[in-house]
């Protein structure tokens, strides 16, 4: 990772350190007015009606760069180069037929996140579809310098101002060690699981489902439970390995046990 003018560290979510570049973020997330909730989740193959709370839920295509409500996206840290490709939208095809679209480029990070706290002692399990199209070449959680990802979903756990207590993200990478526990080289308080990884023949380019207890990972990953409000996010990024990469999402839902 090449310095310039100490610019933020980043990785996903992890490396927010940065006071302006958390400002920002949490702004974005929390800052902005969200006049509803999620709504009631439709019928999504595999799935029980009535036991969740969808999250992605909105009734219009939104231009590339705009948010509905109840969600927000952030460049959130200085990026080297000219900026090359910054790109987020929300589509609408239908009632059953929305995703989220995410892109970056050889100098972008950024996330979008949904702003309003999770409610996980009622509805500890999410599920969600992702669609990872371009990973970025070379992307490595496990190393500093080549700390990009494609599929980020992220639980931040107490945003402030100028940090977060701690997060855990779930990842689509490159390679690495399934469902084991990484801690962040970038900051302690920062944890991820890897889910998929193309090495191991997960499909790029093909709609996945998962799902995952939230408070359980938390536990398992940081040893203790989770007691502070969290937040939802994912994020993607491809400025250390100075490639591109591409990602979607849909159906995140929230449900009981």
């Amino acid at each position: 990772m090449r310095p310039v003018r100490k610019r933020a560290q980043r990785g996903p979510l992890g490396s927010w350190l940065s006071a302006a570049v958390v400002l920002a973020t949490v702004a974005g997330w929390i800052g902005m007015a969200a006049p509803r909730q999620g709504a009631a989740e439709p019928a999504v193959p595999g799935s029980a009606k009535g036991d969740g709370l969808r999250l992605d839920v909105f009734d219009k295509t939104y231009p590339p760069g705009q948010s509905p409500p109840n969600w927000a996206a952030r460049k959130f840290a200085p990026l080297i180069g000219d900026g090359d490709r910054y790109f987020y939208e929300f589509v609408h095809n239908g009632p059953d037929e929305h995703f989220l679209h995410l892109g970056s480029g050889r100098n972008n990070s950024f996330s979008v996140g949904y702003n309003k706290p999770l409610n996980l002692k009622e509805m500890p399990w999410v599920e969600w579809d992702w669609k990872i199209t371009v990973l970025p070449t070379g992307g490595d959680v496990r190393r500093k310098d080549r700390d990009d990802q494609a599929g980020a979903l992220c639980l931040v756990v107490d945003p402030s101002a100028t940090s977060f207590d701690s997060s855990l993200c779930y990842l689509f990478e490159n390679d690495g060690p399934k469902d084991t526990p990484i801690t962040s080289t970038h900051r302690d308080n920062a944890r991820y699981l890897i889910v998929r990884t193309a090495k191991s023949g997960d499909p790029v380019g093909a709609w996945l489902h998962e799902r995952r207890n939230l408070l359980e990972d938390y536990k398992r990953v940081f040893g203790h439970d989770l007691s502070k409000p969290a937040f939802l996010g994912m994020q993607i990024d491809s400025n250390d390995t100075e490639t591109s990469a591409e990602a979607f999402y849909r159906n995140l839902i929230l449900r009981k046990p």
